[in-house]
């Protein structure tokens, strides 16, 4: 049986704005304190995801980060980030800045991304000529302007992150929600991180959580699902015990082998840590 301490936690966020006042966005919000590895209970391994919300501090967060994973061990790999705004020579340069790290996987963009526009697909396919990741992060109504792009880029490895980001859990919703999801499942180069449904469901209840995990799983298969904490700020639905036991406890009818696949061996091989 997986244990707390096997769990790869394929989404958190490190920060520490009594440093580096990097994330502008989050000042006002009680999460915004330091958050280093510590603060998390021990897992083998952690996938950071980038918050910055200003471009100037994309580079300086990655320097911070690949200290701290010296320090460490800790992030386990990086996901990073870039200004979709910028022109591309200088996405380029950012991006080969950030790889510099041993810990680089890839990236997302949190704002600002038009799957339409041609540095969209030029960015894709950046990431396909350097193995890296895209992960997308897009509610249930923008995953439609998504769909050429991905059907255009068959080599790109994308993660969907929070699980698609669910609007509620109201009947229409759950339609919408499920029907955009199943269209991004139809590719393969598409992965599910069923992770923030604390943050956008406001819960960490089992049973609440339930129709959201089995359906990740029934339209991607245990092979391409894998669970991420979003710590902080999933802590507004509860604690992270709370979220890590509603995950086990919707997933306690699987095999002893799907589950190790989707608590660690699947993002393990994603994310291209050692074993």
């Amino acid at each position: 049986m997986i244990t707390d301490a096997d769990f790869v936690d394929a989404h958190v966020h490190y920060w520490q704005p009594s440093v580096n006042d990097w994330y502008e966005a989050l000042r006002s919000r009680p999460i915004y304190r330091d958050i280093l590895p510590g603060d998390f209970p021990a897992s083998a391994a952690h996938v950071h995801v980038s918050a910055v919300s200003s471009p100037r501090s994309v580079l300086a967060e990655a320097r911070w980060l690949e200290i701290l994973r010296r320090e460490t061990g800790f992030p386990s790999a990086v996901i990073g980030t870039t200004d979709p705004a910028l022109p591309f020579t200088d996405i380029e340069a950012s991006l080969r800045a950030q790889a510099e790290s041993p810990a680089f996987r890839g990236l997302r963009v949190f704002s600002g991304l038009d799957p339409a526009a041609g540095t969209t697909r030029r960015l894709f396919r950046l990431v396909a000529d350097h193995d890296w990741i895209f992960e997308i992060i897009t509610q249930p109504a923008g995953v439609p302007s998504y769909l050429p792009a991905i059907k255009d880029a068959p080599d790109t490895t994308f993660v969907l992150e929070h699980a698609g980001w669910p609007g509620g859990a109201e009947p229409e919703q759950f339609r919408q929600w499920r029907e955009a999801i199943a269209a991004l499942a139809a590719f393969d180069n598409v992965d599910c991180k069923i992770s923030g449904l604390g943050m956008a469901l406001r819960t960490t209840d089992p049973a609440r959580l339930r129709p959201f995990v089995e359906t990740c799983l029934d339209l991607f298969g245990v092979d391409r699902c894998f669970f991420g904490s979003n710590f902080p700020v999933d802590s507004i639905a509860g604690t992270y015990a709370d979220l890590m036991g509603a995950y086990r406890r919707t997933t306690a009818a699987l095999s002893d082998e799907d589950q190790h696949k989707l608590f660690a061996a699947n993002a393990r091989h994603r994310y291209r840590l050692p074993g």
